[in-house]
């Protein structure tokens, strides 16, 4: 298993860039409505939350194996970065 510090980071980064490219798309659409940007940056700022959690609160006891946990927790923060960066393409940036 790599890292949690690692891991943490490369979450930072994933959410950092989802939350660049919404305002970079206000910023290229100035006339379309902000309430769907901020929505998504909203659920992605929660994701974020939601993913440092579950790293802090993993115990090896409790969960088990440790591959299996954080390849699941790999797995829903691709699908979740992936769904929100459709959201953008879908409002048409």
């Amino acid at each position: 298993m790599a890292s949690k510090k690692i891991l943490k980071k490369d979450i930072d980064y994933l959410i950092t860039e989802v939350i660049l490219d919404c305002y970079a798309c206000i910023e290229e659409h100035p006339e379309r409505d902000l309430s769907a940007y901020e929505e998504i940056i909203n659920e992605i700022i929660i994701l974020k939350e939601e993913m440092i959690e579950r790293i802090n609160k993993f115990n090896r006891k409790a969960d088990g194996n440790s591959r299996a946990y954080f390849r699941a927790l790999k797995n829903d923060l691709i699908l979740r970065i992936t769904n929100s960066h459709q959201k953008l393409v879908d409002l048409g940036c």
